[in-house]
């Protein structure tokens, strides 16, 4: 994901990206084919404008829609570790890799570059014409079950939101490989499908059982309610185990989402409010 939660500009872009060239969890040749693009064509052609990450488009929605993050949701955030770990492994078994995806919206005359990273992309086919779209969303059981309890209620809403926030991102995703399609970055495609993918785990394997009872308990609760969302084809895995220092416990959630044109203009709708709100100045004349 690229990571800058504010409005970001082109030439800040341009430098992660060439930070990024011998990163192997990147493909190394599209990072300088699209390094050299924006560079020498889009920077020439509409100057340092501003770049606006995809997770920024949903986070705006969410404060409109009064679901900023709670002082109890503060209590268990996102372990980068662990969640690099499990993007890591997805990647390894999908045989996928990190790519920068854009588009250029207009607003209101002025361009501006929205900029995603899906966790992982893969093109398969005999003409690599096929492309798989994987997000990952993992989760800490041990700060959350310390807090909550272990309340039924709460870890299916928990659910329920990874599964809304996931499939925003790969429709979104979607979307931007398309874009990315018709600048020429990449070859033709015939077929995207979006795959999404939730990790919960813990050290304390009681905390797991149960987050998996729970869960398992309520799967059809689950899979109706994710319609909401456009996943479909729930799966359900077993509990495994990784060491990293300790021995960590986990099982996972699969699915896929149907794309929708509809939610993605939704949140491009977004734009304009996350420019006007932001420090970012058009200097292009100056």
């Amino acid at each position: 994901m690229y990571h800058h939660h504010g409005v970001s500009t082109l030439e800040i872009l341009i430098r992660d990206l060439q930070a990024k060239i011998n990163n192997p969890n990147y493909n190394s040749l599209y990072i300088k084919r699209l390094e050299d693009f924006l560079e020498n064509k889009i920077k020439e052609e509409y100057g340092n404008m501003p770049v606006v990450a995809t997770i920024l488009l949903i986070e705006n929605n969410n404060k409109k829609r009064n679901n900023k993050i709670s002082e109890k949701n503060q209590l268990y955030p996102r372990n980068k570790e662990f969640a690099n770990h499990f993007e890591k492994m997805l990647r390894s078994k999908t045989k996928s890799k990190i790519y920068p995806l854009i588009s250029i919206e207009d607003r209101n005359g002025h361009p501006v570059l929205i900029v995603g990273e899906p966790d992982g992309l893969s093109f398969e086919g005999d003409m690599h014409n096929k492309a798989k779209i994987h997000e990952v969303k993992s989760f800490d059981l041990t700060a959350f079950i310390n807090h909550v309890k272990e309340s039924r209620k709460d870890i299916l809403n928990r659910n329920f939101r990874l599964i809304e926030i996931t499939s925003s991102q790969l429709m979104l995703y979607q979307y931007l490989l398309e874009r990315t399609q018709e600048f020429g970055l990449i070859g033709k495609i015939d077929k995207i499908n979006l795959y999404g993918t939730i990790y919960f785990y813990s050290e304390n394997i009681g905390y797991v059982n149960w987050a998996r009872e729970t869960i398992e308990q309520n799967f059809k609760i689950i899979k109706r309610g994710a319609i909401i969302y456009n996943a479909h084809n729930l799966s359900l895995k077993n509990i495994e185990t990784i060491n990293m220092n300790n021995k960590i416990h986990y099982f996972e959630i699969d699915f896929r989402i149907y794309y929708s044109e509809k939610v993605v203009k939704y949140y491009l709708k977004n734009l304009d409010e996350i420019i006007k709100s932001s420090n970012y100045v058009d200097n292009r004349n100056l």
